[in-house]
Formats: structure tokens, C-alpha cells, sequence
């Protein structure tokens, strides 16, 4: 009984961070400020882009980093530093790390940085998305095996539920300001 209530509580705190990890999806919300903020021209705002989504795709250390963490031989050699848990820390500590020089830049808190440096902090926001996502969906598919392309879907369509809870707000105020301009005409 004490194996059935753990999984479920790790697939309910897998489904939890999932749905605040995918933040690389929002990049068309503040890249208009990302552009402002740092005198960006399209074309280098595109640069930017592209290493988000390098970062945001790119998850071997994550696996290297799971797998030397999660192995047998080696949880009992690192005791309470082995788990999926030092996955998902090494992930928050990336991803802090690296919208907090964003949001330092782009308020005036440190000086606008040189495009490469932005460039290395987005793919390093970006790429704290792809520790999540290997903790939470390798440690599912470890416990529900038998339903291991279930569990992919449910873990892939929490990453993406921020975007469209946003999407559902924003829709919905579109259609409340279209029902008050046909109702004042």
C-alpha cells in the first residue's frame, strides 16, 4: 500500500512542477520587452530565440544527471545526494539563475547585457526546463511501466497547461470586450 500512495504522490508533485516549468513558451510575451529593454533589432531578438530554443530541446545533461543520480550502485554511494529530487534542484537553480539576469537586465538592475551573455542566460532558463521534464516523466514511466505512454501524455500536457490556461483568459476577455461593444451599438 505504502508503494501505491508514493507514486501517486510523485505523479501529482510531477504534474504540479510541470505546469510551472514550461516558462520557455512564454518568450512571445516579453520578448517585446526583452527588445526594448536592450535596444534589440529583430533580427538579434531572433538570435535569442534560437538559443531558447536550443536549450529548451537540448537534454543530455539532464539524462547524464539523472542516470548518475538514480542507478542503484550510485544512490547507495551518494545516499541522500542520489534521487530524482537533485534532478529537479539542479534544474530550479538553472532556471533561477537565469531569468533572474534576464529580469536584472531588462529592469535596469545590472546593465544590459552584451547579446552573447543574453543569449547564454535564455538558453540556461530554457534549459532548466529540460531537468523537469527528465525527473518527472522517466520517474513516471519507472512507476507506471504498464502505462508508460499514458503518463508521458498526461506529464507533456501539464508543461503546456500554463499556456493554455493564458491562452483561455486572454479568449475569454476577447469575447467579453466583443460582447460589450455589440451591446453598446
Amino acid at each position: 500500500m505504502e508503494a501505491i500512495n508514493t507514486k501517486w504522490i510523485a505523479t501529482v508533485a510531477s504534474i504540479w512542477i510541470q505546469s510551472s516549468a514550461g516558462a520557455s513558451y512564454t518568450f512571445g510575451i516579453y520578448s517585446s520587452v526583452l527588445k526594448s529593454s536592450q535596444g534589440y533589432d529583430q533580427s538579434t531578438l531572433d538570435t535569442v530565440s534560437v538559443f531558447k530554443d536550443i536549450g529548451a530541446n537540448a537534454g543530455i545533461l539532464s539524462g547524464l544527471l539523472y542516470s548518475a543520480v538514480t542507478l542503484q550502485n550510485n544512490r547507495r554511494r551518494l545516499g541522500v545526494f542520489g534521487g530524482p529530487w537533485v534532478v529537479l534542484l539542479a534544474g530550479a537553480i538553472q532556471s533561477f539563475l537565469g531569468y533572474f539576469v534576464m529580469w536584472a537586465s531588462v529592469v535596469g538592475l545590472i546593465r544590459p547585457l552584451p547579446v552573447a551573455a543574453m543569449c547564454f542566460f535564455t538558453w540556461m532558463a530554457a534549459h532548466a526546463q529540460t531537468f523537469s521534464n527528465t525527473a518527472n516523466v522517466v520517474s513516471g514511466i519507472h512507476n507506471f511501466g504498464d502505462y508508460g505512454g499514458t503518463i508521458v501524455g498526461i506529464m507533456k500536457v501539464c508543461l503546456l497547461l500554463p499556456f493554455f490556461i493564458g491562452f483561455l483568459l486572454l479568449f475569454s476577455r476577447f469575447v467579453c470586450l466583443l460582447a460589450v461593444i455589440i451591446t453598446f451599438e
